[in-house]
């Protein structure tokens, strides 16, 4: 049997890590909601032709969700295990 040992990560590299998840969301939301003037600016210099924009949307998108379920996956299963079955006994 193999047993899984978990480094602590320190707690800047956590808040950084949730921070920039949060920053990538808000990033695509931004870029997505003012898209019509971007896709303009980007249109009109050649920029756009291999559709860079929405590639770039979607992976900052992307991104931000992955840096965040990192962080939620990374938890430890048996903390999250005693919270759920505490909150079942209320």
């Amino acid at each position: 049997m193999s047993t899984k040992t978990k480094t602590a990560k320190p707690l800047f590299l956590t808040i950084l890590q949730i921070f920039l998840g949060l920053a990538l969301l808000s990033l695509s939301t931004h870029l997505a909601l003012e898209s019509s003037s971007y896709l303009e600016a980007l249109n009109q210099s050649g920029l756009n032709q291999y559709h860079a924009f929405g590639l770039l949307v979607c992976l900052s998108f992307f991104s931000g969700v992955f840096l965040l379920a990192q962080h939620v996956l990374s938890q430890d299963g048996t903390s999250i295990d005693e919270h759920f079955k505490k909150a079942l006994t209320y």
